[in-house]
Formats: C-alpha cells, structure tokens, sequence
C-alpha cells in the first residue's frame, strides 16, 4: 500500500469511527492533526525519494565487455575499506595467481597465502540462480577440507548470525571432487548503481572480515 491509498483507507475508517463515536468537534483535533501530518510527511518522502533516485549515478555496463572493470571497481572498495578496518588484502588476476578462470580477480591476504578470496562472473546453469547472470564472491579452502573447511562448518550458522546472510556451499557431488568453498552470489541487472557497485564491496568486505577471523580462531585452537 503506498501514502495516498494509506491516506485514503485512513480517510473511510475515520470516518466511519466518527459516526460510531459520534465526537465532539473539539475531541476530533487528534484525528485532524494526524491526517495532515500523513499528507505533508507523504509528500516530503516523494520529494527525497525523487531527489535521491536523481543523485545515484548509474554505471551502466555491458555483460560481454565491462565484467573485468566492473569487477576491478568491486575490488579497489573492497581493499579500501577492509583497509580502514586495519586489514591490507591485495587484488590479482586470476592468471596471476595460478589460477585457470581468466576473468576472475583474487582477494589474496599476506599472511594468509593458502587460501584465497575470488570474485568472478558466471551464469550458473543450475541451482537457485539457473540461467542468471551473477558476481560470485567465494573463499576458496580446495585442499584444506579436513584442516579448514570442517571446522568452519561448525561456526556457519555462527557466522552467517554475524553477517546477516547464508553463506553457500558447493553442491555435494562437486565438493566430492575436492573443491571446498564457501559463496555469496550477487543477481544482476544491466544497469549498476554506483551505490550497488558499494553494496557489494560492503558485502565482500564483511564476508572475508568474518570468515578470516574465524580461520585465524581456527589456527589458535591448534597451535594453543
């Protein structure tokens, strides 16, 4: 229900209240106030609602072409705000990495060489997201099952509680190849936002904010 359909219910009902109650003109001032404070609060709202929507620049771009910037913009706000958090992390192609997947960029920690962070675009061709184009941000624990990704399932439901989404999971029959990840997918439009551009580098940032402090919690149990 928008303002003038709210204002409008709000209208029949008082007036239907009016002549249940049958009040006094004087008792009938709270009412009256209430009407227009709706009126004028839904008017200023329309008006900002219009003045934000003209100041979010829209980075338009195109799916076959613009993936390596948009994802490189993605990354330069991932490193710069896990930086004023005091984390360094360092951004690298996937081909500079080792890695197979050449438009995938790596989220490498120093001192945390053997696991990565990897964005990249895909359109899965099944699952939840079939046939949709995505940014899939992952944390890539391939090799570390028994070392890592376990005991990380045991802190999932804790973590997911902190970040405030599910983290996703290789399907069975792919993990029993030996690829342990844990994901967060990101749902396209043609058109990108600037402030869309920022979510997801929030997002990103959280995820590995997280998910690195629990491998570090991890490492201490071990060594502790």
């Amino acid at each position: 229900m928008n303002d003038s359909e709210f204002i409008l219910s709000f209208n029949r009902y008082k007036r239907e209240f009016l002549q249940q109650w049958k009040l006094e003109e004087d008792q009938r001032g709270v009412l009256e106030m209430f009407e227009k404070w709706l009126q004028v609060r839904g008017k200023e709202q329309r008006n900002e609602q219009g003045e934000e929507a003209a100041n979010v620049p829209v980075m338009p771009f195109n799916a076959g072409k613009d993936w390596r910037m948009l994802l490189e913009e993605i990354c330069r706000r991932v490193e710069k705000n896990l930086f004023k958090r005091g984390i360094v992390i360092k951004c690298l192609s996937a081909a500079r990495w080792g890695q197979a997947r050449g438009s995938a960029l790596c989220l490498v920690l120093p001192d945390r060489r053997d696991v990565f962070y990897r964005l990249c675009r895909t359109q899965p061709r099944k699952g939840p997201y079939s046939g949709q184009k995505i940014i899939k941000g992952e944390l890539v624990l391939d090799g570390h099952k028994h070392s890592l990704f376990l005991p990380l399932l045991h802190y999932q439901v804790e973590m997911e509680n902190r970040l405030g989404f599910r983290l996703e999971r290789e399907s069975t029959r792919v993990e029993e190849t030996g690829k342990y990840r844990f994901k967060i997918c990101f749902p396209l439009n043609e058109r990108l936002s600037v402030r869309d551009c920022e979510e997801i580098a929030r997002l990103m940032a959280d995820f590995i904010l997280v998910t690195r402090e629990y491998i570090e919690k991890i490492g201490e149990a071990k060594t502790g």
